[in-house]
């Protein structure tokens, strides 16, 4: 029959077999529904209100947001009424700090310590007979271990020790001292005036203690008593006194500013522990954390500086606190070494440097680990005396800086940040689980540090630290004391402890937030949220007993709250409350959702806790009194398909089932059935309604489950399909022939009746691959044993059944609808075949996969003969159906099969199912299935002959399964068949197999469609696979014979089509690798495929242009395919196809590679301007490409009028030059293509300039006429200069007359502050004139570069080495315009542009120059800085003589050196400005004012020794006698008058003698750095007095800055060189050494 099951119903009878069967239950994990037939369903789950809080609290908000406090605040209102009230501040001092033990010690601002028992009792005032006015304010409190002694530090420095019961007296006092008396230079303590910030006990001991103040020092303080009565011995433990006369000492380097932010001597704890011994004490600066043991001596055992990480910013604070070793209670048991599992914990340190927590742990080492960061620095080599080692646990950053951290216990730390939050941290985790907001507590704090870390803030101190801020000190107002933290705020006093889970639960349930509620406690259960923080045990089994009790009467004592309130006259069902618009008994959708939302909290809650026994018993009590059951088993619905609850009260299924079933929610109810355990059904109700209500999944789970039966489920199944036969009609063979005369109804039913038919198949599968139906798991192996042998038994007995056996009727059916006619063999089977052959054999299929018809031959029937000998032995005999079914096997079904389809009442479209289910499994199981060679034809030849198309491919894929072990022994006959047929699959395995490779390669192409390459098998195979194969025939390791390389060829000629249909680009490769003769075939035979003959060529020209590597292909390296016809027509292609590329392949090309007549025909239909401009320039053709560049210039002037409509156009003056509705975009685009163009036709005008100026050849043509009537000759170049141009310029014209018809318009609006479209346009027409005439000028303009500047000249006459002449281009271009325009207002606008193209070159010319002179001058103004600067000497005087050369004390001859120098330059200066306004030549000058200069000190008395005036004025006077003899200009002329190497020569040598205090300059500085090791410096000067005045004496300074008189220095080496010359030829020493440093 043409009905199918459920996977041919998900995909037609293509490919049967290779699906599977799938239910529509199967799946492998079950949701909550995404929907529901309740629209307030869906809304039940989605988180409440209560939820919100539940999310919140995870994402760690203030505490105003929780329903609950986090912190449970208890203002100390009595305590508070003494200490802030007025009278207590007048009389006591206002509060300071605070310190808690087991009383409540508050300091004042007067020096007063006030004990506070619990009760807020004040207990007594220490201090108050005592005065302690000098003490200052207490500034730092603390108890001692036993808590019957107080410590306080002051401001001023001091320190005392009361005990709390006699407070008259204090115990120890211990004074500052003051560094500047001499009766305390022999004291250690702090300093007057010394904040005492931090203090606290040391062990045991109640005299003794440790203190540190602001200025950075700590101390260790020990009270003593002797004869001499009390001292005390103080310890210094880190800091420097200050250096005003303390001590001997010296501040040799700059100290970086330091305080002790943080202090704490180590606390003992309820365990004894070895570290205890040591005295540690741990205080924190700026820059390092030390540890300090001081026992038996003062040692620093661990120390760190400030993590590089912490950012600046963040502001610095720092704090610290101990936790002392404790014993704890191992809650698994006993560890190894201790009792009653209880072991000691290590003394842990927790510190926080800005925004950084570290818990540092403490334990006692053996040895020390080498190489360890943590291990203990500098640790003494005592004996007795443990190791101690450090290790760094955990860490923890906050997102701002933390002020104050404090141990709560023993797994919580509590943190103050900078803004006043309390961060509630788990120590064990190193999370933040809740914040508070301290804003509102104003938590008392104090400047201590900022003045004295002030050079810290931002700008940094001597190592370089800085920070944005200091922040306020808060450890003194904030503490903590057994699980309790105490704030002292500005206002009050306050004390807090965390709420417990026991206290946020009530706070949830007091708020009515009860769904909230259940789920927090839920999580409390499960162990989701932290538990430290909120008491509750990290173990689970004592978790679960804490809040089991609370978790229960949370859900129960919600219930009845909510439901209390419902009537009675609810609707029971979710679908019913839906459709109830008035919500009669639940008054709102609000109120409905709180309850369902409620609900859903509860089941969760009592499955989580796995309290189902309350879930069934009170819960459902409460909502079946409040008539909501509908709420109930809409909530417990998911739990069921997610088989979390499988099992219930039969009560509670019933009512369950009643109710679903009343509302026709038949699938839901079914698919829940399937998900129960069975044992909890009521048999006959649930196989009774299923029945009535046509449940067939769920009575088959039940049939299956609950009584182990898989035949009465076939028995429901042959009456189902008998009255299928009856309802249609009698002559009808397939379920698809319907009548036209039966009612919808009518097809209704035959439509419900087959899609419950179609559910035996699935089943069948089910059961014989061992899964239970419909939920797809897995059966048992007895079990599954069972069911198989009892579905075999059912199916292939051959007769009738009887079932259930004892009791039980014949299951009579027939085809024809009587049931009670006469049975054929295998009556059951027949039926099955009859409605769906495809199907069933499907199943089959399945069955056949699975071992168990492999019979005694396999190792399992062996197990399961074991087994049934088992059962055998228990019952003492097998059943029938069991005997029968063992005995199965695949050979005997086939037979059945074949014995049943061959009658004729089976058409051959239900046949060939069995024929391509015996070609597939006689292929897989040739040791189970023997069949005859007749048999296997026979099946062949009819699957040879596929009913239908549908089912051909099917037919084809088991020809291949047979053939693999099925060998003919007469192949031709049926490849004839095949052929027919077009089993191409089938022919290429043959042929392959057969080694008939040209034969291959035909079918290959006989299995191509000719029209779209795709082959007829595109499902199994790949297109590549011709490829593959045609490379494996014709490869050189190929094992064909040459004889048959030629027939593949000739076959691969034969379909040379069909192969570059496939794939052209895999064709063009093959074909050029193995047959490259075949390439001409794409021009005739592909004529009609563009598409694929360019795909083709452009494989082809990819691999030869990327094989060559090269710009141009060489003609001799070319394929032989590259041919001129293949580059026409790859061009052709490139310009219909891809025309981007087509420039880019042009650039291979040599001249003659294309025919022009050919090509440039489809590269102008196609407009690719481009490639033809360059195509004829390539071919040398220049004034074409200009021709055609300017058509298409005409062409986008046509593009850009378009953009401007004529009726604007035309409105243009009345519309006050306003523009409308013009599309930028295309404007933009129109005006970068005009402008692409016109610098394409600038290069090929002058490459064609450049051309000409290098051949002799001159070609000229003949102009229009000249202005004058006389023709003006042109060469080639030179006209096709003035065609650009004219195009140009009247394009400009064009447009301009269109856009502007009034040019005063025009020029209004160019002048305006901002422009519109138009104008813009105009301008950009014009720059392009500007541009093509600088280009012009830039062709025919010869540059010169002179010293002095750049100068450019245009002649009328073509310029050297060019045949390109501007003004005769200009001359005809003008004569043109004037003869094609007379209007005096275009011919202006012309010579504008011309003008303007004129002043654009000048323009840039000077600020080239400029730019020049710019960076010039930079350098210059350098090198200038450096020469003042001048080179420093290493000493005064003379190293011979002694006598001062510089200096003071130096000869007063000196500053008067110095002075001329500065006049002479100044001198210099004027005369340098002067020359330049009167163009004289400057040395000239500047020797006539020497000379003056001269002549005035002559008259003066000065002396002028050495000078250069007179020997100028001679040499001038001998220059001009040289003249007036007729004789050359000599060299002495040459350096005075020349600016050339001469007078740079003469400059140079004048650097070196310079004159008294005369920097060096350049040349001394480059004869420094440059020079050897002996260069020197030579400077002169006058000696002081007398002869020696007269005398100039040079100096002579060497690298290493010493410096001698030359006459000194000469002296002393020529005693040693005799006559030789220590001076070169310009003056300069070479032969100096230094005789100091030789």
């Amino acid at each position: 029959m043409s009905s199918s099951s459920d996977f041919l119903l998900a995909s037609p009878p293509l490919r049967p077999f290779d699906l599977r069967f799938h239910s529509r239950l199967e799946s492998p994990a079950y949701s909550l529904r995404s929907s529901s037939p309740s629209p307030s369903l869906a809304q039940s789950r989605i988180s409440s209100i209560s939820m919100a809080f539940d999310d919140a609290f995870d994402n760690l908000p203030s505490d105003d947001k929780l329903p609950w406090e986090v912190v449970r605040w208890t203002k100390l209102r009595k305590l508070s009424s003494q200490v802030y009230s007025e009278a207590g501040k007048q009389h006591f001092g206002a509060p300071t700090c605070i310190a808690v033990a087991a009383t409540i010690a508050v300091g004042t601002a007067k020096g007063l310590i006030l004990i506070f028992d619990y009760n807020q009792n004040l207990l007594t005032a220490i201090g108050s007979n005592t005065n302690l006015t000098e003490a200052g304010a207490v500034t730092a409190l603390a108890f001692s271990h036993d808590h019957t002694y107080v410590a306080s530090g002051h401001e001023h420095g001091h320190i005392y020790i009361w005990h709390i019961k006699r407070p008259l007296a204090p115990r120890v006092h211990i004074p500052p001292f003051d560094p500047l008396r001499p009766d305390h230079q022999r004291h250690e303590g702090h300093v007057a005036e010394a904040k005492i910030l931090h203090i606290g006990f040391m062990a045991k001991r109640h005299s003794v203690i440790a203190s540190a103040d602001d200025k950075g020092m700590a101390f260790y303080h020990i009270s003593l008593q002797n004869l001499m009565g009390k001292q005390v011995q103080s310890t210094r433990l880190v800091g420097r006194y200050p250096s005003v006369g303390l001590r001997s000492e010296t501040q040799t380097r700059q100290r970086k500013a330091t305080s002790v932010l943080a202090f704490a001597p180590m606390p003992l704890g309820s365990s004894p522990h070895a570290v205890e011994t040591r005295g540690l004490v741990a205080l924190m600066t700026p820059h390092i954390l030390v540890i300090i043991s001081t026992s038996p001596t003062a040692q620093t055992q661990y120390k760190t500086g400030r993590p590089k990480t912490i950012s600046d910013t963040m502001g610095l604070s720092g704090c610290l606190d101990w936790f002392p070793a404790i014993s704890v209670k191992h809650v698994k048991g006993a560890l190894n070494g201790t009792t009653n599992g209880i072991h000691n914990s290590n003394p842990r340190l927790a510190y926080c440097w800005s925004n950084m927590v570290t818990v540092l742990d403490v334990a006692v080492g053996a040895h020390a680990q080498e190489g360890s960061r943590e291990s203990s620095a500098n640790t003494p080599n005592v004996p007795g005396m443990h190791h101690l080692e450090f290790t760094q646990a955990k860490k923890y950053v906050a997102d701002e800086a933390i002020v104050s951290l404090r141990w709560l216990n023993s797994q919580i730390l509590v943190l103050v940040t900078v803004t006043q939050r309390l961060l509630i941290l788990n120590e064990h985790t190193m999370r933040v689980t809740d914040i508070v907001d301290l804003v509102p507590r104003q938590i008392m704090h104090h400047d201590y540090f900022s003045k004295q870390l002030n050079e810290l803030v931002i700008s940094g101190g001597a190592g370089g630290d800085h920070y944005a801020t200091i922040s306020d000190a808060f450890f003194n107002s904030f503490r903590t004391f057994k699980g309790r933290i105490f704030l002292l705020g500005s206002y009050e006093f306050v004390v807090g402890h965390l709420s417990s889970w026991a206290e946020r639960l009530m706070s949830l349930m007091e708020a009515e937030k009860f769904a909230g509620a259940i789920r927090l406690a839920t999580k409390y259960y499960t162990g989701e949220t932290d538990q430290v923080t909120i008491g509750l045990p990290e173990d689970e089994k004592a978790r679960h007993d804490t809040v089991y009790d609370r978790l229960i009467d949370t859900v129960l004592t919600a219930l009845r709250y909510e439901l209390s309130d419902s009537g009675s006259s609810t609707p029971t069902t979710p679908t019913a409350i839906a459709a109830n618009d008035d919500q009669q008994q639940i008054d709102t959708d609000a109120q409905y959702r709180q309850i369902a939302e409620l609900a859903d909290a509860s089941f969760e809650a009592l499955y989580v806790a796995d309290a189902l026994d309350v879930l069934f018993d009170s819960v459902y009590e409460y909502f079946e009194n409040a008539n909501l059951r509908g709420i109930y088993f809409e909530t417990l619905e998911p739990y069921i398909l997610a088989e979390k609850i499988v099992s219930f009260p039969p009560a509670i299924v019933k009512e369950l089932i009643n109710i679903y079933a009343s509302l026709a929610l038949n699938e839901r109810l079914e698919e829940m059935i399937c998900h129960l355990d069975t044992a909890t059904l009521d048999i006959d109700q649930v196989t009774t309604l299923c029945r009535n209500y046509e449940l067939y999944d769920a009575l088959i789970y039940v049939w299956n489950q609950a009584l182990g039966d898989y035949i009465s489920p076939m028995a429901d199944f042959m009456k189902l399909i008998s009255r299928y036969f009856k309802l249609t009609p009698s002559d009808s063979s397939t379920v698809s022939n319907t009548d036209t005369t039966r009612t919808d109804e009518h097809e209704g039913a035959v439509e419900k009746l087959k899609v419950d038919i179609s559910k035996v198949y699935s089943y069948l599968s089910y059961i014989f691959t061992s899964r239970v139906y419909p939920t797809g798991q897995y059966l048992d192996d007895d079990d599954a044993a069972g069911a198989k042998a009892s579905l075999y038994y059912f199916l292939f007995l051959g007769t009738t059944v009887t079932w259930p056996r004892e009791y039980g009727t014949e299951i009579l059916v027939d085809a024809e609808g009587d049931e009670k006619a006469g049975q054929q063999s295998f009556p059951y089977l027949r039926l099955l075949l009859k409605y769906d052959a495809a199907a069933f054999v499907a199943a089959m299929n399945e069955a056949f996969e699975d071992t168990f018809l492999n019979g005694a031959q396999d190792d399992t029937a062996s197990d399961e003969e074991d087994v049934y000998d088992e059962a055998k032995t228990k019952r003492h005999e097998l059943p029938d159906d069991l005997i029968f079914g063992r005995a199965m096997s695949r050979q005997y079904i086939v037979n059945i099969l074949l014995e049943i389809l061959s009658g004729a009442e089976f058409s051959p479209k239900e046949t060939i199912y069995l024929d391509m289910f015996i070609a597939r499994n006689a292929a897989k199981y040739p040791q189970f299935i023997s069949l005859s060679e007749y048999l296997l034809r026979q099946v062949m030849l009819r699957l040879c002959a596929p009913p239908s198309s549908e089912i051909a491919d099917d037919c084809q894929l088991s020809v291949e399964y047979l053939l693999s072990a099925y060998k003919p022994e007469v192949l031709d006959d049926l490849v004839k068949t095949f052929v027919q047929v077009r089993y191409f699959r089938v022919l290429k395995w043959i042929f392959r197999t057969e080694k008939q490779y040209a034969r291959l390669v035909s079918v290959y192409f006989e299995d191509m469609d000719a029209e779209t390459g795709a082959s007829a098998a595109t499902t199994y195979g790949s297109r590549d696979e011709v490829f593959t194969t045609v490379e494996e025939c014709l490869a050189n390791k190929s094992e064909l014979s040459p004889e048959q390389r030629t027939q593949v060829r000739a076959a691969v000629a034969e379909n040379f089509r069909n192969l570059v249909i496939t794939d052209p680009t895999r064709a063009a490769e093959v074909v050029e690798k193995y047959m490259p003769e075949l390439h001409a075939g794409i021009y005739d035979k592909l004529s009609d495929r563009q598409d694929l003959q360019f795909k083709y060529l452009q494989s082809l020209f990819t691999r030869e242009l990327h094989r060559e590597g090269v710009t141009v292909l060489p003609r001799k390296q070319r394929a032989k395919w590259n041919t001129q016809q293949a580059r026409e027509t790859y061009i052709t292609l490139l310009c219909e196809f891809e025309k981007g590329k087509v420039i880019n392949f042009l650039r291979y090309l040599q001249k003659g590679d294309v025919r022009l007549s050919k090509v440039l025909s489809a590269l102008e239909s196609a407009g690719v301007i481009d490639g033809e401009i360059f195509l004829l320039r390539s071919e040398g053709q220049y004034a074409e490409a200009i021709r055609r560049l300017i058509a298409h210039l005409g062409y986008l002037k046509e593009k850009l009028l378009k953009l401007y409509p004529d009726s604007v156009a035309r409105g243009r003056t009345r519309n006050r030059g306003r523009w409308v509705h013009v599309d930028e975009r295309k404007l933009v685009e129109v005006e970068r293509t005009l402008q692409h163009y016109v610098i394409l036709g600038t290069r090929l005008c002058t490459e064609r300039s450049k051309k000409m100026a290098t051949t002799t050849t001159t070609t000229t043509t003949t102009s229009g006429p000249s202005s004058g009537g006389v023709a003006t000759k042109l060469s080639e170049a030179e006209m096709i200069w003035l065609d650009l141009i004219d195009s140009i310029v009247a394009l400009t014209r064009d447009v301009s007359s269109t856009l502007f018809p009034d040019i005063t318009v025009f020029e209004k609006m160019s002048h305006s502050s901002s422009y519109d479209s138009p104008t813009k346009t105009i301008l950009f027409l014009r720059r392009l004139v500007q541009d093509v005439f600088s280009a012009l000028l830039a062709a025919t303009t010869t540059t010169k570069v002179s010293a002095n500047n750049i100068t450019t000249s245009a002649t009328g006459a073509a310029a050297p080495g060019t045949t390109t002449s501007f003004l005769r281009i200009l001359e005809a271009f003008l004569s043109r315009t004037a003869a094609a325009s007379p209007s005096v207002v275009d011919l202006r606008n012309v010579l504008a542009n011309i003008f303007e193209a004129y002043i654009y070159e000048r323009q840039l010319l000077t600020l080239t120059n400029r730019l020049l002179n710019k960076d010039l001058m930079v350098h210059v103004s350098k090198v200038y800085a450096i020469r003042q600067e001048g080179w420093r000497v290493g000493g005064q005087s003379c190293e011979v003589c002694g006598r001062k050369v510089c200096g003071p004390n130096a000869p007063f001859e000196i500053l008067n050196a110095w002075e001329r120098k500065l006049v002479d330059v100044e001198r210099r200066r004027k005369v340098r400005f002067r020359s330049q306004a009167k163009n004289v030549e400057p040395e000239a000058d500047y020797e006539e004012e020497e000379e003056d200069e001269e002549e005035r000190r002559g008259r003066t008395g000065q002396s002028s020794t050495l000078t250069n005036g007179g020997r100028r004025r001679q040499q001038r006077r001998m220059s001009a006698s040289a003249s007036e003899d007729g004789g050359d200009e000599d060299e002495s002329e040459r350096v005075i008058r020349g600016n050339g190497a001469a007078y740079d020569e003469r400059e140079r040598q004048r650097t070196v003698f310079l004159r008294p205090g005369e920097d060096t300059g350049e040349s001394a500085a480059t004869a420094l750095d440059n020079g050897p090791a002996g260069s020197v410096i030579e400077m002169q000067t006058s000696g002081s007095t007398g002869e020696a005045a007269s005398e100039l004496v040079s100096l002579v300074m060497f690298k290493c800055k010493h410096i001698y008189h030359k006459q000194c220095l000469e002296k002393i080496l020529d005693s040693g060189r005799g006559t030789m010359s220590l001076v070169n030829d310009r003056g300069i020493g070479e032969g100096y050494k230094c005789i100091l440093c030789q």
